[in-house]
């Protein structure tokens, strides 16, 4: 009896979409993943799923790629280790962050959107930045692309995790068209007898400085008539700041504390505002300001990370690190129309050069270099 030959594994491009539905990770690979992989069909895409996702990862995905379950939580202790199944001799790996693959030996792409826990490893949480050097190092020795949402986080990973500059692609972020639709007016707005309000909008975390936001904002309360609005996830979070979580729970009759909304609602809530705050001791992009800008909001920054690289001069910005600054800007915002309307006018206009259709292409491209890269020196031996 003839005994059949093994067929030769056909090298393949490897995502690692588990960070789906994660903040700002999740709205990129939400929105970079049907962008990009139809470009891709050749390579016949592998896309792994976390569990309870699989459907909503094939939708994003598209009928040329083919979707797996991969049952290990990211950037838990055990993704340290876990092997991605399906992976063969010659596939590529692109993970949207930078929990890569360290026990499989696969050539890598990665997307960085910061490297926190080596920038200010107290502010990212205990134990944080020994995983990430070793996700560096395999980064550095095995990877085929590297994507930065920003020149700030390009610079980051070069100071602080020793990569090349030559080999980063910097591929910023954008923002989805409701938010533009909303700034044209698309959006209902609120009620007349309603208090103004301002909104942040982010994680719960101690990085974005809301326990400084929030004694600020104590400061200034009894000379404005502004409700504070959080959009802030604080359930299931690691490293949650839970001083601020406190403060802002004992002032229910000026601080609204929102847990999470559908995205509908988020535009809404977001137009709705006379203005956003994003008072972050650090940001490797920022998209939420992005979208406020977008959305025609006037936007108080901080002056660290990204922000000012993403916002330009259509922000008003403050030292996060001075209550006493952040106050002086609250009452800035609140008191000022004209300077309200400059800067609705500078966000929308400077939010137009940030698209998802963009960033998107700088990535299809750079994997497709990086895949034709691996298959030419795996054939070359």
């Amino acid at each position: 009896m003839a005994i059949e030959k093994a067929q030769p594994h056909v090298a393949r491009l490897v995502v690692d979409a588990r960070l789906a539905g994660h903040s700002g990770i999740g709205t990129y690979i939400a929105e970079v993943l049907p962008r990009v992989l139809p470009g891709l069909a050749e390579w016949k895409p592998l896309v792994l799923a976390a569990r309870g996702k699989r459907d909503a990862i094939a939708a994003l995905s598209g009928p040329g790629a083919e979707v797996r379950v991969w049952n290990v939580a990211p950037l838990s202790a055990r993704d340290l280790w876990a092997a991605p199944p399906g992976i063969g001799p010659g596939d590529l790996v692109w993970t949207p962050h930078f929990n890569v693959p360290l026990r499989s030996r696969c050539a890598l792409a990665v997307t960085l959107h910061d490297v926190l826990p080596l920038t200010s490893p107290a502010l990212a949480g205990r134990g944080r930045s020994a995983a990430v050097h070793a996700w560096l190092r395999a980064i550095r020795h095995r990877a085929r692309a590297v994507l930065c949402v920003s020149e700030f986080t390009q610079a980051e990973a070069v100071r602080l995790g020793g990569l090349a500059s030559d080999r980063i692609i910097v591929a910023p972020l954008g923002a989805d068209r409701a938010w533009f639709e909303a700034g044209a007016g698309n959006v209902q707005p609120a009620p007349a007898t309603a208090a103004p309000t301002m909104i942040f909008v982010g994680l719960m975390k101690p990085h974005k400085n809301l326990l400084r936001l929030l004694r600020a904002f104590i400061r200034v309360r009894d000379r404005i008539p502004h409700r504070l609005v959080l959009v802030a996830k604080h359930r299931n979070l690691r490293n949650v700041d839970r001083a601020a979580l406190a403060l802002a729970a004992s002032m229910p009759d000026r601080v609204e504390l929102v847990e999470d909304l559908p995205f509908p609602d988020l535009v809404r809530r977001v137009s709705q505002a006379q203005f956003a705050v994003q008072p972050s001791l650090h940001e490797g992009f920022g998209l939420p300001a992005l979208e406020a800008m977008a959305a025609g909001v006037p936007v108080l920054a901080s002056n660290a990370g990204a922000l000012p690289e993403v916002c330009g001069d259509a922000a008003v910005y403050c030292d996060p690190r001075s209550e006493d600054e952040i106050a002086r800007c609250l009452l800035l915002l609140a008191n000022d129309d004209a300077l309200r309307q400059r800067l609705s006018a500078a966000g929308r206009l400077r939010a137009q050069g940030f698209t998802w259709e963009a960033c998107a292409h700088t990535t299809q491209n750079a994997l497709r270099d990086a895949l034709q890269f691996h298959a030419a020196m795996r054939a070359n031996g």
